[in-house]
């Protein structure tokens, strides 16, 4: 894999670590945490397919916390954050169909993407271009006019 794919191995698979084990509750030694199974993936497909699962498991965790109050959000991208990690705001920018769907719409429709896009303009660490921010702020402009 290039250096950048293996960059994006390494984010993502710390990121489902943390969210498996501080936000999941799966016990670091069972066999089902996403750790141990990404080892067997790699062992059995190698890194690509793992990479692939790994994308498919971050945006399992976009669909298990997309209601959850915009409070605990903030609390979750404060603790990955302070452990170094992508922040859930970041993964939910980078890999939910429903951001790239509120992006392209043009419109924020719903009380939780208007949290979560102001979640991905309050995270510091996240790699919003400024073209992608400006567009990110009118939509939120727009909603809040409309609210």
């Amino acid at each position: 894999m290039s250096q950048e794919l293996e960059r994006e191995y390494s984010e993502l698979h710390a990121y489902l670590d943390f969210y498996s084990t501080h936000v999941s509750g799966i016990d670091p030694n069972d066999p089902i945490h996403p750790t141990n199974v990404g080892i067997r993936i790699v062992a059995e497909y190698g890194r690509s397919k793992a990479l692939d699962s790994l994308k498919q498991a971050v945006n399992d965790t976009v669909e298990e916390l997309i209601d959850r109050p915009p409070e605990y959000v903030q609390k979750l991208d404060a603790a990955l954050r302070e452990e170094g990690l992508l922040t859930f705001s970041e993964i939910w920018r980078r890999y939910a169909s429903s951001y790239k769907r509120t992006v392209k719409r043009g419109i924020i429709r719903t009380e939780t993407e208007y949290y979560l896009v102001t979640g991905v303009l309050a995270d510091y660490s996240s790699l919003v271009t400024e073209d992608e921010c400006a567009l990110l702020e009118s939509l939120v402009a727009r909603y809040e006019q409309r609210a």
